[in-house]
């Protein structure tokens, strides 16, 4: 039994494999090996954090809405070829082949071996509002503590000038006008990620229009309850202030601790090919695929736009081991071929911001799209409706 170990049950771990047990395993059922799929992850349920903005202010919203069950989505498949494990990964040793997990009820280890590692542990943000802090009901805690103290929260600080942080003060001034709101940028502008500034500008014009404050080029130092439920700060510019509710919306660090430190690069991601998404100092048979890849800009097309490539190379790299030759031809044992498939980043901006419910700004191919359009295209519903999707692995139903 080959076993294709999967580390990481979100946007880019599930999505690889549905697309593992529906396009390439079935072209490799008639050779020798057999093959089974393994995923692991801390949470039994996938996070649509694209969603979080609006699920963890509105009380339309119910706080399970961006979350969806990994058992259930992969219900489909057989025992014999997909398995899966409730734990967090605690360590990898090449050689031998194998992953230590911890288990995330029991606290238990245990020891797995893998023929085919794929790494797509994501990264962890410093709040569990933006990504798993473990299991799902650490993030559905911090959502309902954000509703239940909004109403009577009067000054509000909100620490990152990047989406989250942009697409919650819009979210929260929208609906409560009368909040003294401050956004901290943490540098010269908001949406630093955008090579053209002028999103970032229309945002902060939209933002200031809802009475929202902005700061830039100051930073949190550090934070604690203050008294009761007030939140004291300190600034990077010495200064200090309590507040009743902080939100941090800072981004976060990739999950690699775990890793063999030669198979990472200077960023501390797996040095990973982008074309191939095969570790390039790790042994063969290993890969990687976004957030924790060195490619990857932290983005969800990164993590999800680049899963058939990563297909490729692993049937390449599992037909080439099978035949004789170690060719890719279709033999006369009838093993079908699958067609080349390189993973090619988009170098202009994209990216969809809502401003509150009825606009935003945003940048498709690197072409500003009107605020109408982002209410179209995610301002609504935060395309929350999308969130079993990616549990159930719906945009990878064909090849």
């Amino acid at each position: 039994m080959h076993n294709i170990v999967i580390l990481g049950g979100n946007w880019a771990g599930v999505s690889t494999a549905h697309y593992l047990l529906r396009h390439v395993l079935p072209l490799l059922r008639n050779e020798k090996s057999q093959y089974m799929v393994t995923l692991v992850s801390p949470s039994t349920q996938t996070f649509f954090n694209v969603g979080a903005p609006r699920a963890l202010v509105s009380e339309k919203v119910a706080n399970a809405k961006p979350f969806a069950s990994i058992l259930d989505a992969f219900s489909e498949y057989k025992s014999s070829e997909f398995t899966f494990i409730q734990g967090e990964a605690v360590g990898v040793d090449g050689p031998a082949k194998t992953v230590s997990l911890k288990s995330v009820v029991t606290s238990d280890r245990q020891l797995i071996r893998y023929d085919s590692l794929v790494i797509a542990t994501g990264s962890t943000s410093a709040s569990p509002l933006w990504t798993l802090h473990g299991d799902h009901k650490v993030t559905l805690a911090a959502f309902q503590d954000i509703k239940t103290s909004l109403p009577s929260a009067k000054t509000i600080l909100i620490a990152g000038g990047g989406p989250s942080g942009v697409e919650t003060a819009g979210e929260i001034a929208y609906l409560y006008r009368n909040k003294d709101i401050t956004l901290l940028s943490g540098g010269m502008r908001l949406l630093p990620r955008f090579q053209n500034d002028k999103p970032g500008k229309k945002a902060e014009q939209q933002l200031a229009s809802l009475n929202v404050r902005i700061l830039h080029n100051v930073r949190i130092t550090s934070s604690n309850t203050a008294h009761g439920d007030e939140v004291s700060v300190v600034l990077s510019d010495g200064t200090a202030r309590t507040v009743d509710m902080f939100i941090d919306a800072t981004g976060g660090a990739p999950n690699t601790s775990f890793l063999p430190t030669a198979w990472l690069d200077g960023s501390k991601r797996v040095a990973t090919d982008m074309g191939t998404l095969r570790s390039t100092k790790a042994p063969a048979g290993v890969y990687a695929i976004g957030d924790a890849a060195s490619y990857s800009k932290g983005t969800v097309p990164d993590a999800t736009w680049a899963v058939p490539a990563l297909g490729y190379s692993i049937w390449s790299d599992l037909h080439r081991a099978a035949t004789k030759d170690g060719s890719l031809k279709e033999d006369t044992v009838g093993m079908a071929t699958l067609k080349e498939k390189k993973y090619k980043q988009f170098e202009k901006d994209m990216g969809i911001v809502p401003v509150g419910p009825e606009g935003g700004v945003g940048v498709l191919f690197g072409w500003s799209v009107p605020s109408f359009l982002v209410w179209l295209l995610k301002a609504r519903t935060f395309t929350l409706d999308k969130a079993a999707g990616l549990a159930n692995g719906s945009d990878f139903l064909k090849p």
